[in-house]
C-alpha cells in the first residue's frame, strides 16, 4: 500500500501478466532473451545469447518491475569486433560503445573503443569514483575454468625507469590476478588481509601482454592459483609465472576483469577467453 506494507501474498504466479519493459531513460534499449511460460516461470530462450533487461508485472491496477540477465555456458569469448561504436564521449570527442549489458560493474568504468587498429575494452578516467573497476562476466557459481586476456597499460617512462603505470588483470574464482605497473609485479590476491602474494614481473607501458590464470581445487578444500604473463606474440612460457597455495580455497566464483587507473593512465583489455579446465 501507500505506506509500503504488504496487503496480499500472491501464491499463483499465473495470475500475473508479464511483459518486457524498457525504461524510458534507458541509454541501451535491451530486453532479456527469455519469457514467462504458462506457469509464471521465467525461462531463458534455447539460444545461448547473453542479454539483460527488465520485465513489468501487472495484477489489476498494480505493477512492479524486475531486472535480470541471461548468461551463456562456457566457453566465453569476446574480442569486441562485432560491437558498433555508436556513442560519443562529449568531453573527449571519442566514439565508443557501452560494454556488454549482462556484465556486472562494467558500465561507466569501461568503454569499448578503437585502439591499435582493433576494438578493445578501455578504462575510463573521467570520473575518479570509477578509477577502480571489478567486472564480472559470468555466473557466480562458475568454477574449474581458465581465463585469459590481452592487457595493456598506458604509462610514462624516463629512460628505462617507469614513472607511472596503472594496474590491469583478471578475476578467477574470487582471486584477483593483476599486473601492477608501478610495482612491476604480478600479484594474486583475495581480500588483501586474507591472501596476497606477488612476484617480480617486468612489463612496459603501451605494449600488449597476455595474461592467463587457472585455479585447481583439491578434494580436501585446498587450492592452487596459477598464473602466467608474457608479451603478446611471443611463445607461451611452459612454467607458470606465479603459483599460490591456499589452505581454504574459494570453491567457486564468476570470471571477471580488473582495472585500476589512479593516475589517469588508461588500461586496455582484449581477446577475453574463459574455458573449462
Amino acid at each position: 500500500d501507500a505506506s509500503g506494507f504488504i496487503v496480499e501474498d500472491i501464491k499463483d504466479m499465473k495470475t500475473l501478466s508479464w511483459t518486457n519493459f524498457i525504461p524510458p531513460t534507458a541509454r541501451v534499449k535491451s530486453t532479456m532473451n527469455g519469457k514467462f511460460d504458462a506457469d509464471g516461470k521465467l525461462v531463458a530462450d534455447a539460444a545461448t545469447k547473453p542479454s539483460a533487461g527488465a520485465f513489468e508485472a501487472r495484477l489489476d491496477n498494480l505493477k512492479g518491475y524486475i531486472r535480470g540477465r541471461v548468461l551463456p555456458y562456457l566457453p566465453l569469448n569476446q574480442d569486441f569486433e562485432a560491437i558498433t561504436l555508436s556513442e560519443t564521449n562529449l568531453a573527449e570527442g571519442a566514439v565508443f560503445a557501452y560494454p556488454p549489458l549482462p556484465w556486472i560493474g562494467a558500465r561507466f568504468k569501461f568503454e569499448v573503443r578503437e585502439k591499435d587498429g582493433t576494438k578493445c575494452l578501455t578504462k575510463t578516467i573521467d570520473n575518479k569514483f570509477f578509477q577502480r573497476a571489478t567486472v564480472f562476466l559470468g555466473a557466480p557459481d562458475a568454477k574449474n575454468y581458465t581465463i585469459e586476456a590481452d592487457v595493456m597499460s598506458d604509462g610514462k617512462t624516463l629512460g628505462t625507469n617507469i614513472i607511472k603505470m596503472s594496474e590491469v588483470g583478471v578475476i578467477n574464482q574470487r582471486y584477483a590476478v593483476v599486473l601492477k605497473g608501478n610495482a612491476q609485479q604480478l600479484e594474486v590476491s583475495s581480500n588483501f588481509e586474507r591472501l596476497r602474494q606477488s612476484v617480480d614481473f617486468n612489463w612496459r607501458p603501451k605494449s600488449w601482454y597476455h595474461l592467463k590464470s587457472r585455479v585447481d581445487i583439491a578434494a580436501d578444500g585446498t587450492g592452487i592459483v596459477r598464473a602466467k604473463a608474457w608479451k603478446r606474440g611471443e611463445p607461451e612460457p611452459e612454467a607458470w609465472t606465479i603459483e599460490v597455495k591456499h589452505k581454504t580455497a574459494h570453491q567457486e566464483g564468476s570470471p571477471g576483469l580488473f582495472g585500476f587507473s589512479p593516475q589517469d593512465m588508461r588500461v586496455y583489455i582484449d581477446n577475453i577467453s574463459v574455458k573449462s579446465n
